[in-house]
């Protein structure tokens, strides 16, 4: 969209410079060239303004479609002063030709009198030249300065939107490691849990133990009396006495 509004700027600077090079013409022939060339810049102009439209809703951002939709109502507006503008320089051109060629006719039929008056003309009809071109001028400067400012405003939003998607990247970065700070919370107390239960499971096992020497002992003196309890004297005493 960008480059299109760029193009269609450079058109309407044409067609302006156009119009001032119109009001300073002295023969139909150049005022039928220019003409000319007038009608192709606005066909180009009405041609860029139709695609512009029917790519203003290919962006997906809300803010940057109503921007352009502004600056797309400003341009077609544009559009129409153009060929209002057109219409009067022609006319006040074949006004102003009309007018010098009476006055010329004039001239060849009248003494030194007459050439004083038509220098006054020729003044007078410089004046309005010179306040056509300054309204002209004006007119470039104005929109030279709204369309900065539409420049300006679009960036601030390109900015604003690149701001909220970084909020949105550091919001979700911070979400996420809280996240992981709960499950390695989570780890070291399943690891402390296994811990204790590993301490447990090793007391019982040296308690079952026991017990079952215990049992064995007690079914050994059960069966076989004081006789098993000699014979392991019998073993361990000599090594004892050694």
């Amino acid at each position: 969209m960008k480059s299109i509004f760029k193009e269609i700027n450079n058109i309407e600077y044409s067609i302006r410079d156009s119009f001032k090079s119109l009001s300073e013409c002295t023969s139909m022939l150049e005022i039928q060239n220019l003409n000319t060339h007038i009608k192709s810049n606005l066909e180009k102009l009405n041609q860029l303004l139709k695609e512009a439209n029917e790519k203003l809703y290919e962006r997906n951002n809300t803010i940057e479609i109503e921007q352009s939709k502004k600056e797309l109502q400003f341009h077609k507006e544009e559009y129409e002063n153009l060929k209002v503008l057109q219409r009067k320089v022609n006319l006040q051109t074949s006004k102003n030709l009309q007018e010098k060629y009476k006055q010329n006719k004039k001239l060849l039929l009248s003494g030194s009198e007459k050439i004083t008056q038509q220098s006054r003309f020729y003044s007078n009809q410089n004046s309005k030249a010179d306040l056509l071109k300054t309204s002209i001028s004006l007119t470039d400067t104005l929109k030279r300065t709204r369309n900065f400012m539409n420049t300006q405003v679009s960036r601030s939003s390109d900015i604003l939107h690149e701001i909220n998607e970084s909020s949105k990247i550091v919001d979700k970065t911070v979400s996420q490691q809280k996240e992981y700070e709960n499950i390695t919370t989570e780890g070291k107390s399943l690891l402390t849990k296994l811990k204790r239960r590993d301490m447990t499971d090793k007391l019982l096992i040296w308690f079952g133990l026991i017990v079952f020497l215990l049992v064995v002992v007690y079914i050994l003196k059960v069966r076989f009396g004081t006789q098993i309890i000699n014979w392991i004297y019998k073993l361990i005493g000599p090594s004892i006495n050694n």
